[in-house]
């Protein structure tokens, strides 16, 4: 017999048992303190073998920089296929007086949805968070994005300890909720996109992908929110801490988040079509709403640094005829590397107005130093206390 009864509240949340729940809370929370104060007292290196190695990691790993490596060939790759010089032209032909402001308006809808995404989501989930403080948060994480666009989520975790005294394992649930519905969106939006283009051999086989993926994240959520069926393996992931913000969030929660998150990822796809425009670049519209979200999600894999090579790789074969495009390659290289450089650097001018909220005083300690510490090294800043 199952041990408490699953059912729904007039706000569409899956409730269990109060008390059952109370005790799942209180272990989540055990749990990430238990981690916490380990890393306090023992830090990153946590077993003997590790710390016979410590010295041998003084030294730059080449796992560091492989993600260069990878970008630089990826992009050598790029400029093999299409020569610099002809991107370089595209560039120059460019109606730039239609890209820069679509560019600049797209990055400020995108800030504000976030922010909004922030606000709503982080105080349902975990601690109440203000537009105001939402801004704060996305603008600060836009300072590391060059490196990495997962960075800025990192960043993002940090912060909310730091400055909310989130656990960080609750901090990085949410984060890990939040890329779950990313991948949602962006795989049903593809999947809309195939529907929409007439039957190739590459959409006969990427259209059932996106599908099943779309298919296997509801199933996957459905399963981790729900307390049947019963298995130990299942009932296991379920009481994790990282599975948190999972079962936390109502389901008018995730409807909220899904709708603007929605908006968020379906700008990208009209920003994609009136940015080729710019650079002389017209396809179908379907083709863009079914390529874009799969240029995204590329993008977004920890393979280079913020998508570099990935994305301009992406862009030339979808857009250069694999989905029935026939977009010219130099205009299509041309935007692929001018689109998302200067979005880093429009969002790297938005992250300095709020540069000074991270030496603020937090409104709660986490009482951890190491984590502090870990907090403010992508500042460069030293803790004070």
């Amino acid at each position: 017999m199952p041990d408490s009864t699953i059912e729904e509240d007039p706000n569409g949340r899956t409730q269990n048992d109060p008390k059952q729940e109370d005790r799942r809370e209180k272990r989540h929370r055990a749990q990430g303190r238990e981690a916490e104060d380990r890393f306090a007292q023992e830090g990153p290196t946590l077993t003997p073998e590790r710390s016979a190695a410590a010295p041998m990691k003084l030294l730059p790993s080449p796992r560091r920089f492989a993600p260069w490596l990878i970008a630089v060939g990826i992009v050598g790759f790029v400029f093999w296929k299409v020569p610099f010089v002809a991107a370089w032209a595209a560039l120059r032909d460019a109606r730039l007086e239609l890209f820069v402001p679509v560019l600049f308006g797209a990055a400020l809808l995108w800030f504000a949805i976030e922010s909004a995404t922030y606000a709503y989501f982080f105080t349902r989930v975990n601690a109440k968070i203000s537009w105001q403080e939402g801004r704060s948060l996305r603008g600060t994480s836009y300072l590391v994005t060059p490196i990495h666009w997962n960075v800025g989520k990192v960043a993002v975790v940090l912060r909310l300890h730091t400055t909310k005294g989130v656990p960080l394992f609750e901090g990085t649930s949410s984060i890990l909720l939040y890329q779950t519905l990313d991948a949602l969106i962006l795989a049903g939006l593809a999947a809309i996109g195939m529907l929409l283009l007439p039957r190739t051999a590459e959409l006969n086989g990427l259209a059932p992908i996106a599908l099943a993926t779309v298919v296997g994240i509801v199933a996957y959520l459905a399963l981790i929110r729900t307390d049947s069926p019963h298995f130990c393996i299942l009932d296991g992931l379920r009481n994790t801490s990282l599975h948190h913000a999972h079962r936390r969030a109502r389901l008018r929660d995730l409807a909220v988040l899904i709708g603007l998150k929605t908006a968020y990822h379906s700008l990208f796809v009209l920003v994609y079509y009136l940015g080729m425009l710019a650079f002389g670049i017209e396809l179908p519209f379907a083709l863009v709403l079914a390529a874009g979200p799969i240029i995204q999600m590329i993008g977004g894999l920890p393979i280079t640094p913020a998508g570099l090579g990935t994305q301009q790789a992406a862009m030339l074969y979808f857009f250069g005829g694999a989905l029935g495009g026939s977009g010219p390659e130099a205009a299509i290289v041309s935007f692929g590397f001018s689109f998302p450089l200067a979005l880093i650097a429009v969002r790297c001018m938005i992250g300095l107005f709020y540069l000074s909220d991270l030496y603020a005083q937090p409104e709660a300690s986490p009482g951890s130093g190491p984590l502090m510490a870990a907090g403010q090294t992508l500042t460069g800043h030293e803790p004070t206390g």
